[in-house]
């Protein structure tokens, strides 16, 4: 379809969601860019392009858009967190720190920021504040999922002093 073809940047971005459910990257990034064309300030279609770059390992793009996206809604948890998430893949730890403070300042409640927060803060030599956020994280998710059994593994290898985690990004 050419963008003429589409009503709004909603319509839009509503196919692109579906282009990307199937695994069609390339033209799910290019139906966020042409609803982005179309309404420059659509901030579904922004984020949504920041969360696809990032997925694809495209921290520094991601970064960019997602970037756009804060501006767009400064109160917006969500591209908070994934603005944060972009940081923390590229171990740009102050900045990560930040996004993921503000995203606790509009949503205390948000779970997965206190899972990446603990990840910051154990790379950056702090285990007792790392376990501390994984407690937290662990206090807010349901217990039998993946990543709440990680944090606990994570939590018992820093009192173990035997915890080593790499790039790891909560989602």
């Amino acid at each position: 379809m050419s963008l003429g073809e589409y009503s709004s940047a909603a319509a839009i971005n509503k196919q692109a969601v579906e282009i990307y459910k199937n695994h069609a990257i390339p033209g799910a990034a290019k139906l966020y860019r042409d609803a982005l064309r179309l309404e420059p300030s659509y901030f579904p279609a922004q984020l949504n392009l920041g969360i696809l770059l990032f997925k694809e390992g495209n921290f520094e793009d991601s970064i960019k858009e997602c970037t756009k996206a804060v501006t767009m809604r400064p109160d917006h948890p969500s591209a908070h967190f994934h603005l944060g998430n972009a940081y923390y893949a590229k171990m740009w730890w102050e900045e990560a720190m930040v996004e993921y403070e503000r995203v606790l300042h509009l949503d205390s409640a948000h779970i997965d920021v206190h899972f990446a927060l603990g990840g910051i803060y154990l790379n950056r030599g702090h285990k007792e504040k790392a376990v501390e956020c994984w407690r937290k994280y662990l206090e807010l998710a349901p217990p039998d999922s993946p990543k709440a059994k990680l944090a606990l593994e994570y939590v018992e290898g820093a009192i173990a002093n035997k915890v080593h985690i790499g790039k790891y990004i909560a989602e």
